[in-house]
C-alpha cells in the first residue's frame, strides 16, 4: 500500500494543528497562573502586610500640610491647634455616644431582667455582655 502525496501533506498538518493547540494552551495556563499570582500578590500587600491608614496626631497632620502647602511657622502651629480642637471634639462625642449606650443596655438589660427567669437572665446576660466586650473600640496605645 502506497501512501499518496495528498495524505503526507493531511498528516503534516495535523500534527502542526495538534502542536499548535498544545502551545495555545500551555500559553493559557502559563497566563492563568501569572494572573493569580500578581492577584494574590496584590491581596497579600494590601491585606496581610497591613498598608492601611495609621492614626496621625495632630503635630504629624500638621507637619504634612506645612509640607503640601509650604506653611510658615505660625500657619503650621494654628492648623496644629484646629486638629487638637477636632479630635478633643469627636473624643467628647464619642464618650458620650459610649454613655448613651451604656444607658440603653442597661435598660435592656432591667427589662430583660423582668421578662426571664433567673437561669435564663443569667445566661442571656453572660451572651450579651461577651457580645458587648466584643463590639467595643479598643483603646489606643
Amino acid at each position: 500500500m502506497e501512501i499518496k502525496p495528498e495524505e503526507k501533506i493531511v498528516k503534516h498538518y495535523q500534527h502542526k494543528r495538534m502542536l499548535l493547540w498544545i502551545i495555545c494552551s500551555a500559553v493559557i495556563l502559563i497566563s492563568g497562573i501569572v494572573i493569580g499570582v500578581g492577584g494574590a500578590m496584590l491581596l497579600v500587600k494590601h491585606r496581610i502586610i497591613g498598608t492601611g491608614h495609621r492614626h496621625k496626631d495632630a503635630a504629624a497632620i500638621a507637619k504634612d500640610i506645612s509640607k503640601k502647602y509650604c506653611l510658615n511657622e505660625q500657619q503650621a502651629k494654628q492648623v496644629e491647634d484646629i486638629f487638637n480642637r477636632a479630635f478633643e471634639q469627636k473624643r467628647l462625642q464619642w464618650e458620650e455616644r459610649s454613655k448613651q449606650r451604656d444607658r440603653e443596655a442597661q435598660l435592656l438589660i432591667a427589662d430583660m431582667n423582668d421578662v426571664l427567669n433567673r437561669q435564663q437572665f443569667d445566661r442571656w446576660n453572660k451572651d450579651f455582655q461577651e457580645l458587648r466586650e466584643k463590639f467595643k473600640k479598643p483603646s489606643k496605645k
